[in-house]
């Protein structure tokens, strides 16, 4: 009788520390829900729609982005140096190329990216030149982003300045790495909260139907929430990436060490190699990736990158990007999804990030995860005024309020 006297209040004490920590978990929940909700919610939209940036920027812009393909395809190409070529002289003598988007189908044109200064301002701005393939010839320009305006550039451009630094320039992207930092913290809360104590696991996954307005709202909340969690945590993780970069870089090396990218050097050792022999290069080392895109050297002594995507099993694919010295053509370093090393789990984290992983599949389950935002964000909102509404009803009547 003794022992089970002395049981009794220890079960006791147990139990009253859980709850303790349930209810301190559960503030932290809903604070950090309601302060930085309507922030991710704008985050998870802009990003659900830059899922398809491409296809939006198409849409908008057919002229410039869509070009007539000859029933050969790719085939009928004009050499890789020859699209370039035509890129450049396009351009004024004091801007370089950079960034370049492939087409991933025979209707589309070559997008480059170059910087274009402008006298009295600080910073350059950006722009696209559009190079239709099949005849070496500018479909046309635009201006993509100006740090002097905000407002003006491509709308698509818009959406990716809201996505990553909410129109906020050279603070913001350091608060949107906060703010995704502190959505992992909400996000493993509401899983702890979601956890079923009582080991009823079907009830965890299901949604009571037909139900009150107060328990669909519940349900709602907790299952949009659970059945992306695994997108979240690899879009999430991403995103602290994309935003705060040296940090998550620095925290990476503590177990692996990393390859700077701007570290690898084009070593002159006569010739010169074209896009077409990197590419080439490439193409022959790893056969089976196709190139999504490539960067221009930036520098007399900078490489070419060129990225591809390629199969890896079970319908999922990497991002791998290779280095290829601008004189001599040969490979100077590889950055592989596969290496199983820090330079691998860089790789890893625009697949990640953009759904590309997955193709269509991991494209949709990132938008749909980018839409859940603002969906968690309005349920949680109405789930804690419909418990402060009880708990006020409750307070006087003078009975506890349901913790549900």
């Amino acid at each position: 009788m003794t022992e089970i006297a002395l049981a009794a209040p220890a079960s006791a004490r147990r139990l009253s520390t859980l709850r303790n920590w349930r209810e301190i978990w559960r503030a932290v929940h809903l604070w950090l829900g309601l302060a930085l909700g309507l922030f991710l919610s704008v985050i998870g939209v802009t990003g659900s729609a830059l899922v398809f940036f491409q296809e939006i920027d198409q849409a908008l812009n057919p002229e410039l982005r869509i070009v007539a393909a000859p029933p050969q395809g790719r085939s009928a190409w004009r050499p890789l140096e020859e699209i370039a070529e035509a890129a450049r002289k396009s351009i004024a003598a004091d801007a370089r190329l950079g960034f370049t988007y492939w087409p991933q189908s025979d209707d589309q044109a070559f997008l480059f990216y170059y910087r274009r200064p402008v006298e009295g301002a600080e910073k350059p701005q950006a722009w696209h030149v559009f190079v239709d393939p099949y005849s070496a010839k500018v479909t046309g320009e635009r201006l993509w982003r100006d740090p002097e305006n905000m407002l003006r550039g491509a709308f698509v451009r818009l959406l990716f300045d809201l996505h990553y630094d909410l129109l906020w320039p050279v603070t913001g992207d350091l608060v949107v790495g906060v703010i995704a930092l502190l959505a992992f913290v909400s996000t493993f809360t509401g899983v702890y909260l979601w956890w079923p104590r009582n080991g009823k696991w079907k009830n965890a996954f299901t949604m009571k139907w037909p139900a009150k307005a107060e328990r669909v709202t519940y349900d709602l909340h907790r299952l949009s929430g659970i059945f992306l969690l695994p997108v979240a945590i690899a879009v999430l993780m991403s995103g602290v990436y994309f935003n705060l970069p040296e940090q998550f870089r620095a925290a990476v090396e503590l177990f692996s060490p990393l390859t700077k990218p701007q570290t690898i050097r084009s070593l002159a050792e006569g010739g010169r190699a074209t896009l077409d022999d990197a590419v080439a290069t490439v193409q022959r080392r790893f056969p089976g990736g196709r190139v999504y895109s490539t960067v221009q050297p930036a520098t007399d002594e900078s490489p070419y990158a060129v990225n591809q995507l390629f199969p890896i099993g079970f319908g999922l694919e990497g991002r791998r990007t290779v280095f290829v010295d601008r004189y001599s053509g040969e490979v100077r370093h590889v950055n592989d999804p596969l290496s199983g090393d820090g330079d691998g789990f860089i790789a890893w984290q625009w697949p990640l990030h953009s759904g590309y992983v997955a193709g269509w599949p991991g494209r949709i389950a990132v938008f749909l995860f980018g839409l859940s935002w603002p969906l968690v964000f309005v349920t949680g909102v109405i789930r804690w005024m419909h418990k402060r509404n009880a708990r006020r009803a409750a307070a006087k009547r003078g009975a506890p309020a349901s913790a549900h």
